[in-house]
């Protein structure tokens, strides 16, 4: 009995959203969601350039430091040269602090090498298993010195290494991924040749710990063909599948030539970092997901500590749908996926996502980032910082954020031109933040100084920005632009569907500009012990409009009863050379509202005048609501506020139109 209500809560939470479903059904063999939207309405001998420094300050990188050296300085002695042939060459005492001149092949098991030697790649090849380096110097000579499946005892860690000493030869075509396996299963530095490419046609897994430091000096990583990687299930055969292993990946390119969907799938790191990287082109058919970088994290046992994405560009990731977002794994791309398996309460970590440009990211479930955390107490300080980041044309979502700790600023997001979906109702809201733990909030959200908008010259397919099942948020400072006022808020507050309630705690929505937008409250829509919501020092402009009824703030529910907002301090200019639809300063479909307070709210209009300037309310708008400091002009104060249903009480004090005829509620 047990085991069935713990069956049936699981399925219940994943209506929520297709992702959740997705792993544990689907994909079982993964570790490990969002309301679903049911609304009504040159040559090789270069050097490579040097990883510029962090400026000494490691606190912002974790307490990791990523400078490290172009290529370490090669301390050895060399006292002569030689040309081995065999093991006993190599390994003979007597070599040790000469230069070793791989140009013959031989093969070496469980031996050492004699201490201290240059070895210069010459296109010899060494082979075997285990190998004890004992203090050797590798040139980088772009050769290759030993086999694609040599073992090291240790990692090598004194110099820079390229695939091409392991067998690689850039742009020869051929697949390159045995060799890129052995330098990153061997070596903790690594370097490709400058703008070279190398081809990586088969899925790798990766066990080692330690780090792994790779300036790609401008090659691209390239997959050609998706023969060898397993297309049946949803999300296994990565091309870089990565355990223990801490990464910092730099100036380089990964093309998946439209041939293949997975890239990166990250467990157990202590950090990461991807930087100067350009990613494009990754494709998944309907039989799975098509993923560019994708985490899990469980900071609890791995101890991880910091994240990093900076300087970036992501182009099309694209997964074949048919229009319904919710038949995984049809459809599914994202740019970022991360989910949050385990926190470490005592030691917080941090994911910082800075100067990064994302277009295309396409498909049903289509999302530039996502992160979720799948349980434990959601009220920690680990955190996710967007600093400059650039997202356009996401079919689903731009961001969404199932985790506390949310800061988003200085960035620019846009709309896809043209919606994929098969109804506007599968679309989500580009910016979303939710929790997935039913009565547990996600925290500590901010989003300042932003642009947020459709693409210019078309109407919005959803909503710029929603808040359901979140404690402490403050949306500041930020832009919101529709090209028409129509359907869809600037701000969503709530949710549609019936699996969350809409549950809302210590918002702000302040200092802000609306272009032909609005802040809207949805059918399940909260206030936690009836707070207010706090809409302040806005600014409203409605200069177009598609003829539906709204105001600053609307509330879309048309039963039941919703309110407590303060909106205060806000100002709100009508451009009336556009179609009707625009009620000033509050909106309903029908709800009952209660709890609002209207303070020093100042509503202009030119070119003409709305019917019902000041607001229209299908509901009642009873006595617990006020209106307070506020002033009308361009239009008549008397019967300023049209309300249809019940109770027309509200309060109005010292609030009146140009001419100092007080606003009335008709």
């Amino acid at each position: 009995m047990i085991f069935l209500v713990t069956i049936s809560l699981f399925f219940a939470s994943c209506e929520k959203d297709s992702d959740l479903f997705d792993e544990y059904v689907l994909a079982p063999e993964e570790e490990v969601l969002e309301p679903g939207n049911t609304d009504g309405n040159s040559d090789g001998n270069q050097e490579p350039d040097q990883e510029p420094t962090n400026g000494g300050n490691q606190d912002s990188n974790g307490g990791v430091d990523f400078s490290t050296p172009d290529n370490p300085e090669n301390t050895n002695k060399i006292e002569g040269t030689y040309t081995p042939a065999s093991m006993a060459d190599i390994t003979n005492p007597a070599n040790a602090n000469l230069k070793a001149v791989i140009s013959q092949s031989f093969e070496c098991n469980d031996c050492t090498f004699a201490a201290n030697q240059t070895i210069e790649p010459a296109g010899g090849v060494i082979s075997g298993q285990n190998i004890d380096l004992n203090g050797a110097y590798i040139l980088n000579t772009y050769k290759q010195a030993f086999s694609s499946s040599v073992t090291f005892k240790d990692v090598y860690t004194a110099s820079r290494v390229s695939p091409d000493v392991f067998g690689g030869v850039s742009d020869d075509n051929n697949d390159d991924t045995d060799a890129i396996d052995a330098l990153i299963n061997n070596c903790s530095l690594a370097v490709g040749v400058s703008d070279g490419t190398y081809i990586k046609n088969k899925p790798s897994n990766y066990r080692r710990s330690g780090t792994l430091d790779w300036n790609l000096n401008g090659a691209v990583v390239k997959i050609t063909s998706a023969a060898g990687f397993n297309t049946g299930q949803v999300s296994v055969d990565a091309v870089f599948d990565i355990v223990n292993l801490s990464p910092n990946i730099y100036n380089g390119e990964f093309d998946g030539t439209d041939t293949y969907g997975r890239l990166f799938y990250l467990h157990g790191q202590e950090y990461f970092r991807f930087h100067k990287l350009y990613v494009h082109n990754f494709y998944a058919t309907s039989t799975y997901r098509a993923v560019a970088f994708r985490f899990t994290i469980n900071a609890s046992s791995s101890g991880f500590k910091y994240g990093e994405f900076s300087d970036c560009t992501i182009d099309r990731i694209v997964a074949r749908g048919d229009g319904n977002y919710n038949n995984a794994p049809a459809g599914i791309s994202k740019g970022w996926w991360y989910t949050i398996s385990g926190i470490n309460y005592s030691d917080p970590f941090t994911v910082i996502h800075k100067n990064n440009k994302v277009t295309n990211i396409i498909g049903d479930d289509a999302e530039a980032f996502y992160a979720i955390q799948g349980g434990g107490s959601l009220d920690h300080d680990s955190k996710f910082i967007f600093d400059n980041e650039d997202y356009r044309y996401c079919t689903r979502r731009a961001i969404k954020a199932c985790v506390s700790n949310v800061e988003i600023k200085n960035s620019y997001f846009e709309e896809i031109p043209e919606s994929l979906f098969n109804s506007a109702q599968q679309m989500g809201t580009m910016i979303d933040f939710f929790s997935t733990q039913s009565s547990n909030l996600i925290q500590n959200i901010r989003v300042h100084d932003n642009v947020i908008r459709t693409v210019p010259g078309n109407d919005a397919h959803y909503y710029l920005l929603s808040l359901t099942e979140v404690n402490d948020a403050i949306i500041s400072n930020n832009t919101f632009t529709m090209e028409r006022t129509g359907n869809y808020g600037g701000v969503r507050l709530g949710s549609n569907t019936s699996s969350y309630n809409g549950a809302l705690q210590n918002i702000q929505v302040t200092n802000n500009t609306f272009n032909n937008c609005y802040v809207n409250a949805m059918y399940q829509y909260r206030p936690v012990n009836n707070q207010p919501i706090d809409v302040d020092s806005n600014l409203f402009n409605f200069t177009a409009s598609q003829g539906i009824d709204v105001g600053a703030l609307r509330f879309s529910q048309n039963s039941g009863t919703q309110g407590y907002v303060n909106f205060t301090n806000n100002s709100i200019n009508v451009d009336m050379s556009s179609p009707n639809g625009i009620n000033g300063v509050i909106a309903s479909n029908g709800v009952n509202v209660v709890g609002v307070t209207i303070d020093n709210v100042d509503v202009a209009y030119s070119n003409g005048t709305s019917a019902r300037p000041f607001g229209y309310l299908r509901g009642s708008f009873d006595s617990s609501n006020s209106i307070r400091n506020s002033s009308l002009v361009g239009a008549n104060g008397a019967n300023a506020i049209t309300v249809l249903g019940g109770s027309q009480s509200v309060q109005v004090v010292n609030s009146t139109d140009a001419s100092g005829n007080p606003i009335t509620v008709e």
